[in-house]
């Protein structure tokens, strides 16, 4: 596995850098690395600028917010001919020992596209019974794609945010894409990435974080008030496609 990592960067330099330091004290294959920021404005620019002086590794800064799946396609874009994987990775998570083994053994399963770096019990959403189970239609975030899909086309959907139906993001087209390439997803059996951020409010919770009121408010929800279930959100905008 030759694998080019792609980190998606929005303020939150601090949370960046715990996440950059872990990834590259627990990767165990050949890799390449590349950060893409989304127009910071609190400084984490300047930081990159002398982390790539620092380490070698490259960085993208744009002007403005152009949100993650412009940014990630434009980092995939920056992979070596040699690179079979593809990895994106958000500035919120840190990286456990181990994870790049998992990610391995999870691709050894029959035409697996795509694998998320999070367990179905992590990525999972609580229903009308009160019960939790797996999100179906995409694997999240923070994931892995086999090189060849992204050379027959594959891309994440480039839309800011607030131009998508209620509750969806890149992440909601990109894995039934890769499904209708005649490629399966799969997240790992094994816990690979924790949460630094408050990426995943729960269902019932308020959102108080600066950071993610905009980014609830960019998807459609109000803020103010506990999210809705994702899965009715999913629901509904599959009908109107």
């Amino acid at each position: 596995m030759k694998l080019h990592s792609v980190f998606i960067s929005y303020n939150r330099g601090e949370l960046l850098a715990r996440a950059l330091d872990s990834y590259l004290e627990t990767v165990s294959v050949p890799f390449t690395l590349a950060v893409v920021d989304n127009g910071s404005s609190d400084g984490t620019q300047a930081w990159l600028r002398k982390w790539k002086r620092r380490t070698g590794h490259s960085i993208l800064l744009l002007r403005e917010n152009k949100y993650p799946g412009f940014a990630c396609n434009r980092g995939w874009e920056m992979a070596p001919d040699d690179a079979d994987f593809l990895h994106r990775a958000d500035n919120d998570w840190e990286f456990l020992p181990g994870w790049c083994r998992h990610v391995e053994i999870a691709f050894r399963r029959q035409q697996i596209g795509q694998v998320g770096l999070r367990t179905d019990k992590e990525e999972s959403s609580v229903n009308r019974m009160g019960q939790r189970r797996p999100i179906i239609w995409n694997v999240g975030g923070n994931m892995v794609i086999r090189r060849e899909l992204w050379d027959k086309g594959l891309r994440y959907d480039e839309r800011p945010w607030p131009e998508l139906p209620k509750g969806m993001s890149e992440d909601s087209y990109f894995s039934p894409a890769v499904q209708k390439m005649g490629y399966r997803w799969v997240r790992v059996r094994r816990p690979c990435i924790a949460d630094i951020g408050l990426h995943h409010v729960q269902v019932g919770d308020l959102i108080t974080d600066p950071y993610y009121l905009k980014s609830w408010a960019d998807r459609g929800f109000d803020p103010t008030k506990p999210p809705e279930k994702p899965e009715r959100a999913y629901r509904r905008s599959s009908r109107r496609r």
